[in-house]
């Protein structure tokens, strides 16, 4: 009895033996070389189109991964934003593959997730992770650094007391929907203070006040820097429905009242951005922020005529046949106009525009009667 207890025991032994070899055999499956990115190169460069979002965006070949015998290799494509050395890589696709094909859409969304600025050529690092069973030990290919023209522009969002339906939480954030690089909502505000934000859920992608003052942006009258600690916006126009605009190409932030443009002005002219012209929406809108307040930030130019009028209505077509106003009807209503503001004696009496090639904050108030360009 005791000499089959010991065999018991021997057995046991040598089957446990058996088991450490085995999983040191598993561990010495390690790689037995490099591979690397076969194309594209980090010579070439793409420029994608959002007219043809499922066309491949980038197809990308690697060389085979040697881990010294036959075994699966689970292939994943890397991408982060260049020079960080993947510090928050996004996954393109996982393949067994030694090739594979990114859409269009998708590529151009990782790579401005990752920073790359919309129309503009911007480089990203991708790499290709290389792994076998369940092991959590992974080898990597070279890093190539591609340049990209992406598309569009990533939304944001908005949380705070300033807008009620959102409050200080991520139940229900205020969404600004973007298309290339304006930001747009409709929103109800009130008076108090809210944060834009570049990712839900992240406080720390938050954008203050003063974020944007040092870029330059000009801002509407109805918002203005909460001085709170944090630096908040706090709204301070008329509480109710409001169409918030972020424009990230001309710099600037308005915030106008209702949800349509039936209370706004208009400015067309040579001195604005879109001319003596109605197509599209080249007149610039200067939109309702106070009882009888109208503002407009727009880029003035003095080169030209630099003249333009202001119309009273918009029909959504070419609407010269609108009520308008030249320079000298309101000065005849006893307006006081901006020294940087003259009669242009152009047969219309149109407004004439005197100041620098810049973004100003032009305002009608129609209470005091002041007509300013800041």
């Amino acid at each position: 009895m005791k000499n089959n207890f010991k065999y018991l025991i021997a057995s046991i032994a040598f089957l446990g033996f058996l088991s450490c070899e085995d999983e040191q055999d598993l561990k010495f499956l390690s790689p037995e070389g490099t591979f690397s990115i076969l194309t594209p190169t980090s010579s070439e460069s793409v420029i994608l189109s959002d007219i043809t979002p499922t066309n491949p965006g980038i197809s990308l070949a690697w060389t085979a991964m040697d881990f010294g015998t036959p075994t699966e290799i689970t292939y994943t494509v890397e991408l982060a934003a260049s020079g960080t050395e993947f510090a928050t890589p996004q996954t393109l696709a996982t393949t067994t593959n030694t090739f594979a094909t990114i859409q269009t859409a998708q590529f151009n969304l990782a790579c401005l997730t990752a920073g790359a600025t919309p129309f503009i050529a911007s480089p990203v690092d991708i790499r290709i992770k290389a792994t076998i069973g369940s092991s959590s030990d992974a080898t990597y290919s070279s890093t190539l650094t591609y340049t990209v023209t992406t598309y569009g522009c990533l939304g944001q969002f908005a949380v705070g007391a300033g807008i009620p339906s959102a409050g200080w939480n991520w139940d229900s954030p205020l969404i600004l929907i973007c298309d290339d690089n304006v930001l747009t909502s409709t929103v109800t505000f009130a008076n108090d203070t809210f944060r834009f934000f570049t990712e839900e859920t992240v406080w720390s992608s938050g954008r203050n006040f003063p974020y944007y003052t040092d870029l330059g942006y000009k801002i509407s009258s109805n918002f203005e820097n909460a001085n709170d600690g944090d630096s908040n916006f706090r709204f301070i126009g008329t509480p109710g429905v409001h169409r918030l605009k972020i424009d990230e190409n001309q710099k600037t932030i308005t915030a106008f009242q209702g949800s349509t443009s039936a209370n706004s002005y208009w400015l067309v002219g040579q001195a604005t951005p879109g001319g003596w012209s109605w197509a599209g929406n080249n007149e610039s809108e200067l939109g309702l922020v106070a009882p009888g307040v109208y503002e407009a930030i727009v880029r003035f130019s003095p080169d030209g005529d630099a003249n333009f009028r202001i119309w009273l209505a918009n029909d959504g077509g070419d609407s010269w046949g609108s009520p308008n106003r030249n320079f000298p009807s309101f000065v005849n209503d006893g307006y006081t106009i901006d020294s940087e503001l003259t009669n242009a004696n152009d047969g219309d009496s149109n407004f004439k525009y005197i100041g620098p090639n810049a973004v100003r904050k032009f305002t009608v108030n129609t209470n005091t009667k002041v007509i300013s360009v800041d």
